[in-house]
């Protein structure tokens, strides 16, 4: 049976164990899955207001570029077998110093960009940039070598948008700090300009996150110059308390299953507990009622042979004794029977009570008066009551509460014992208090004294007469009445019992 309980409680622990870590690692990765989404939403609000800060820039007057016009040119230059340089050349110039003056027959206002690609892979030449560039005065020229094979995958027209935006109007951080502030109202970020030195080519804003439980953090790299290798970083705190807002139903869900499952596990746990307990109460009854019924059978079947033998019979004196006992015997044998029964009965019925108001003092002495008192002991009851004792409750019950206190008080003492008996009644509550100076209760056993079948420690070795029902019984009468009990004693002073029953 104990191995069995140790399998089941060890398998319960550990399904609530890997339950509880599948759990934690669902969280962790929704977790992570939601900071992914919030980290995309940031990315697409700091792409935005980028966006934003260059269209304002876009609306200032242009500084050199916009003088004159502007013109740009790619030539593509082989540079062994598998190696390709393409040179971006731009710039402006101005019309009114043309050294053909006005007449501009055949020179284009501004070289499609197009054309001009469409002609580098047909390999074909074209040099009309150069006689336009020869034909006029440069106001700007720049030139910059660009490491990618194809045009395909580059907006050549947006390189030199961004291009000529950051030469008319440098970007300011201080203006994109005010726009991002508003549209990502408390969150903190911080932002840098940076000139990166990574030959290789980026024109595509790029975004980076990191993944820690506390502090996820997400950065952003805006090329606001490609050409120039200008970026704008910016680095955000993703807030965790946003994140587990999101994921409040998920949380909420996950805790309510693990708390379930651990009640569960508490429950079943306190079931076994409670069925070993009442196992070994079965063990200790069985034991109990073996050693109880064994003395008065032995007691019996001694007076039995003492009445066959029929010399020992003509004794008068002898044949007296041996009925008495045989008499004290049966009572007691009569007595466990009968506690048992009323006991099993107060479970299963609910113990069905007849109220009527009665005088509780004419109880009380009554139950004085045929107080069985063993051989050898000296007892000396003082009693106490109030001036009104008239009390409504069952009185056989009653009766058996007193009864069962008074005789626990006489059977747990030395052989000298004085009994305190108060009965109060004031305010609709009625308080019984029956104390003794006996032998008293271990302080670590006065919380199970109301248990079925338990005995106190100390009772164990003194030979006793009992099987551990007195107040447990005691404690169905009471709360039968919606009424509390209580024990206070100290070893080796004595105990005193306290019932309380409401009015």
């Amino acid at each position: 049976m104990e191995r069995r309980i140790r399998i089941v409680w060890g398998l319960s622990i550990l399904a609530m164990l890997l339950i509880t870590i599948g759990q934690g690692y669902w969280l962790i990765n929704q977790y992570k899955y939601v900071n992914d989404e919030r980290a995309h939403e940031l990315y697409d609000d700091i792409l935005k207001t980028a966006k934003l800060n260059d269209s304002i820039r876009s609306l200032k007057p242009e500084r050199v570029l916009g003088k004159g016009h502007a013109f740009y040119n790619i030539k593509m230059t082989q540079q062994g077998p598998n190696k390709i340089v393409n040179t971006l050349v731009l710039g402006a110039v101005s019309l009114k110093d043309s050294a053909i003056g006005s007449s501009r027959s055949g020179i284009e206002k501004h070289v499609d960009l197009n054309k001009m690609v469409d002609s580098i892979r047909r390999n074909s030449s074209n040099d009309s940039w150069t006689r336009y560039i020869a034909t006029h005065k440069v106001l700007y020229k720049d030139s910059f070598q660009i490491a990618f094979p194809t045009f395909a995958t580059v907006n050549l027209n947006l390189l030199v948008e961004l291009y000529r935006l950051e030469v008319s109007s440098p970007f300011s951080l201080q203006r994109f700090d005010s726009l991002l502030t508003l549209k990502v109202k408390n969150i903190p970020f911080t932002t840098k300009l940076e000139i990166s030195k990574d030959t290789t080519f980026q024109w595509e804003p790029k975004m980076k996150q990191t993944y820690t439980l506390l502090h996820p953090k997400l950065e952003v790299r805006y090329p606001y110059n490609p050409l120039k290798h200008q970026f704008l970083v910016v680095d955000v705190d993703v807030m965790p308390h946003v994140l587990l807002v999101r994921m409040g139903w998920q949380l909420l869900g996950s805790i309510c299953l693990i708390l379930l499952l651990g009640l569960c596990l508490w429950l079943q746990i306190k079931t076994i507990l409670k069925q070993k307990r009442i196992d070994e109460l079965r063990k200790s009854f069985v034991n109990t009622m073996i050693h109880e019924l064994k003395r008065p059978v032995q007691a019996l079947k001694m007076c039995v042979s003492f009445l066959n033998d029929k010399i020992l019979r003509t004794d008068e004196k002898a044949m007296d004794e041996v009925i008495r006992d045989s008499m004290s015997e049966l009572d007691n044998l009569s007595a466990y029977l009968s506690k048992l029964r009323d006991m099993t009965r107060a479970d299963d019925e609910h113990t069905q009570l007849v109220i009527r108001t009665f005088d509780l003092k004419e109880v009380v002495e009554k139950l004085l008066r045929l107080c069985h008192i063993s051989e050898g002991k000296q007892v000396s009851v003082e009693t106490h009551y109030s001036e009104n004792i008239l009390v409504t409750a069952d009185p056989i019950h009653i009766a058996n509460m007193i009864s069962n206190l008074i005789e626990n008080s006489i059977k747990y003492s030395e052989e000298s014992v004085h009994i305190t008996i108060n009965c109060d009644l004031r305010d609709h509550l009625l308080t019984l208090r029956v104390a003794d100076d006996g032998i008293g209760v271990p302080i670590a056993e006065q919380g199970r004294v109301f248990d079925k079948f338990y005995r106190a420690s100390n009772v164990n070795g003194r030979s006793l007469p009992g099987i551990g029902l007195g107040l447990s019984y005691v404690k169905l009468l009471v709360e039968s009445h919606h009424g509390t009990i209580s024990l206070i004693s100290q070893p080796g002073k004595g105990t005193e019992v306290s019932i309380c029953i409401p009015q």
